[in-house]
């Protein structure tokens, strides 16, 4: 497998630079290519053929970035990619004013245009029905991941699904309404789900289940979206978040891997049972850089107090609950802090001791404080730990785990949860994590028997945008701790549940503190920290503005594109 990814990157590049005119019109070709140069013409004659072409999607997945790169899924963060989760050791905020242009427009666009251009060619190239089939199902997961992620991002964007030329009258047409354009994902996923190989190339290339999981994702943010941010009605997309979950977890060959940091920290993932799509990196072909960045002397980005205080103790009780948590010792010290909590807090941050400007620890300094460890991995060593661009643990990109918190959540925001739905679905993550499962009554929440009552529910934060029930409180605790550092999956989270309000640090200032070190209270250290002890990584702060920052601005040079065109392309709200 692996000399046959390798041989398929070689291809790739020739690929690239042979079918580059693609991204424009047919006509950019001379008329009588060399006959050893592909062309649109001559390509689409073979499944080996078609199989190298999409290839080219899947450098869609940033996973932990492209070698010495940091445009990743996990833990890197910019402008327009932070959470409520890690202080970033360089402050991020809101961008304040519309940019003239936007990678991820120009990006996403590129590859619908390639889609397109797939489900076009391949129904007419001469290959087995089965996997002809296959292709136009992997064509079209593509189209609808694309699509949904600019209409998470853009909201109303312009819609094509026909492969057209640059001189094609309908190349500028308005923009559609995002909820259409979902509608259109949506669509797209249910298709692949019938066109899709059971399994191809293990879990390193897209399949039925791929397209399944992906459609839980879809259908679940959408109906929460619709519920939030919209007051309209969501159950149709509930209930369908909850199909496709269930198409998943039907299937006995996906299970939960024993450790939840293997997930992480693997060298291998290739037909890992719990991973349904992987990101794979292999020595002198593809590395990232993800543990160089987190084991060097590179001032880590850190985990802010607003995070850390989300992880319950192995009772499975909030450390403030009503009435106290005896587990729950403090955060005096560090010793204190990591004391019978979550095991998943352990593995992913040091626990031994904090590091910081005037205390590193074994070279390792942190903005916050919290040292950052999760993509650590005991068996790499040399420059598979130290040296930018030769990391080569395995990003995981679709999991099961993930599908089972999309069930839980959707029976409970369809007000239909019980504990058998429990027990199928979260109580298995947190079975595998090592603290107490939960049960409900359809509104309330309890572990070990007790019921939990987490006064932050009710903070004068959550009352801003609204207040939920107790079990969807702690679904969207379990989700937010699972995958603590999948850091574009929080953000997705805090926008579809209209929580923008986390990332504002007038109304959560925890959202820019860090650790408590109570020993630097008084002192003259370059790492400062507040009256109670817990450390400032910034003298700044960061307001967010509603409804403007859930959308990121069009970018201004393609409105004054289209309007050359004669086609009006509305800029969001507040830009």
């Amino acid at each position: 497998m692996r000399k046959s990814i390798k041989n398929s990157k070689i291809q790739l590049v020739v690929l690239v630079l042979t079918m580059a005119g693609l991204s424009f019109s047919c006509s950019d070709f001379l008329d009588t290519p060399p006959k050893d140069i592909f062309t649109d013409d001559n390509f689409w004659t073979s499944e080996n053929n078609v199989r190298t072409f999409s290839w080219l999607n899947y450098d869609t997945f940033y996973g932990y970035g492209n070698n010495a790169g940091t445009t990743a899924d996990f833990y890197f963060h910019n402008s327009s990619n932070f959470d409520d989760n890690l202080s970033m050791n360089v402050f991020t905020t809101f961008s304040t004013t519309a940019n003239a242009t936007n990678s991820n427009w120009n990006e996403y666009y590129t590859l619908i245009r390639r889609c397109n251009l797939m489900l076009e060619r391949v129904p007419t190239v001469p290959m087995d029905e089965t996997k002809k089939n296959h292709f136009i199902g992997v064509a079209k997961f593509f189209r609808a991941f694309t699509y949904f992620r600019l209409a998470q991002q853009f909201g109303d964007v312009p819609y094509t699904d026909a492969y057209l030329n640059q001189n094609d009258v309908n190349v500028y047409k308005p923009a559609l309404s995002r909820s259409e354009v979902i509608n259109n994902v949506i669509k797209d996923l249910e298709e692949a789900t019938t066109l899709l190989l059971t399994i191809d190339d293990k879990n390193v290339t897209v399949n039925k289940f791929t397209a399944y999981a992906l459609l839980s994702r879809v259908c679940l943010y959408e109906g929460t979206h619709r519920k939030y941010n919209l007051s309209q009605p969501a159950n149709e997309y509930l209930q369908k978040a909850k199909d496709a979950s269930l198409a998943v977890m039907n299937n006995a060959a996906y299970k939960l891997n024993p450790d939840w940091k293997s997930l992480y920290n693997s060298v291998e993932l290739l037909g890992n049972t719990e991973v349904i799509l992987a990101k794979r990196y292999i020595r002198g072909v593809l590395g990232n850089s993800i543990q160089a960045y987190t084991n060097t002397s590179t001032v880590q980005s850190g985990l802010t107090k607003f995070a850390a205080e989300s992880y319950t103790t192995i009772n499975g009780l909030p450390i403030k609950q009503v009435g106290g948590n005896g587990q729950y010792l403090g955060d005096n010290t560090i010793t204190n802090v990591f004391a019978n909590r979550d095991p998943r807090f352990a593995k992913a941050f040091g626990n031994v001791d904090y590091a910081y400007s005037d205390k590193p620890l074994n070279g390792l300094t942190s903005i916050t404080g919290y040292v950052f460890q999760l993509f650590n991995n005991p068996a790499t060593v040399g420059t598979e730990v130290t040296t930018i661009g030769q990391n080569q643990i395995d990003t995981p990109l679709f999991t099961l785990s993930e599908v089972y918190l999309n069930y839980a959540e959707a029976c409970a925001e369809l007000g239909t949860i019980t504990n058998a739905d429990l027990d199928l679905s979260i109580n298995k993550v947190r079975a595998r994590a090592g603290i107490a499962t939960l049960t409900t009554n359809g509104t309330n929440a309890l572990a070990g028997g007790i019921q939990i009552d987490d006064p932050q529910r009710v903070s004068s934060l959550e009352q801003i945008s609204g207040v939920v029930s107790p079990i969807i409180w702690e679904i969207r605790r379990e989700r937010r701790i699972e995958f603590m550092s999948w850091t574009t999956m929080r953000k997705a989270d805090i926008y579809r549940w209209k929580k923008g309000d986390y990332l504002d640090s007038t109304s959560n200032p925890d959202v820019l503190l860090g650790a408590r070190i109570p020993s630097l209270i008084g002192t003259n250290s370059k790492t400062k920290v507040n009256a109670d002890g817990y450390v400032i990584p910034y003298t700044v702060s960061r307001t967010f503005i509603s409804p403007k920052h859930y959308l990121t601005a069009i970018p201004t040079n393609d409105i004054s594109l289209y309007l050359v065109e004669g086609v009006e392309l509305k800029q969001n709200p507040g830009w």
